[in-house]
């Protein structure tokens, strides 16, 4: 019987059914199993078990180790990267701001780089009493005094640094100008080389920003992850933020290449 132009919910091929079994059954199972052990959770007589090993060996989406023993292969991991590209950067990353919020009770961040300029895009609010306010999706520009201007600033090349530059400072009067960028001069190499930026009062006095670099697939800077807070905690323990924002950062990273999203 040939079915065309429409689809019946009721109607499923057997073979294709039992093909997505097996491969969930070995994708759950709590230690790899055994073709034996397939067929009998799946009640398949072990040759129709065997067959269906077979075009799942052979279209990469099971391997079987030298003790018989089964796992997912490469295949999976193509279906999973694609399902992932769907994601946009902001709900892939999401969890990562969330998870740093958690581990430092401050609010975080995501912000993202976007022609010229670097906007946040995730905002979770720490868990003190007393926050910082004044932030919200979407902020952007003066990239030269923030915290997550500064990290993808510091890793550019020449030319899009100076465009970042010449957009974030186009109102900027001609001598103060100057003065911001001699003192970037010294501070982004600074930034480069440790691996975080901050903003240290400069955008609001008695606040203090601390980002770190996102890099995506290819290995270019595409934003920064951070977080705020008032400057006398900070200073209670300055190396353990640091540390949280470098993590987090590290984390958002990992997760863009290994999805392989062309972020940048």
């Amino acid at each position: 019987m040939i079915y065309a132009g429409r689809m019946d919910n009721n109607y499923t091929l057997q073979t294709v059914e039992r093909a997505l079994s097996f491969l969930e059954y070995v994708a759950t199972a709590p230690v790899p199993p055994n073709i034996r052990d397939v067929s009998k959770a799946l009640e398949l007589n072990i040759t129709t078990s065997y067959h269906l090993l077979r075009t799942l060996v052979a279209r990469d989406y099971i391997k079987r180790d030298e003790d018989g023993r089964l796992e997912l292969g490469d295949g999976v991991a193509i279906l999973a990267q694609n399902y992932r590209r769907h994601e946009s950067v902001e709900q892939l990353l999401a969890p990562v701001v969330q998870q740093l919020a958690a581990s430092t009770l401050e609010t975080s961040f995501l912000s993202l780089r976007e022609a010229q300029n670097v906007v946040l895009k995730v905002l979770v609010e720490g868990s003190q009493r007393l926050r910082v306010a004044g932030l919200y999706v979407g902020l952007s520009g003066h990239e030269y005094r923030r915290a997550a201007g500064k990290a993808v600033l510091a890793y550019l090349g020449d030319a899009d640094r100076k465009a970042m530059l010449d957009e974030s400072l186009a109102t900027t009067p001609v001598r103060l100008r100057k003065a911001i960028l001699k003192t970037l001069e010294k501070e982004l190499p600074l930034t480069a080389s440790r691996g975080w930026s901050a903003d240290d009062g400069q955008t609001e006095e008695g606040i203090i920003s601390i980002g770190a670099p996102v890099f995506g697939a290819t290995g270019s800077v595409v934003g920064a992850v951070g977080i705020v807070t008032p400057i006398f905690r900070m200073d209670k323990s300055p190396e353990a933020f640091r540390e949280a924002v470098l993590a987090a950062a590290a984390e958002a990273s990992r997760r863009l290449k290994n999805v392989g999203v062309r972020a940048d």
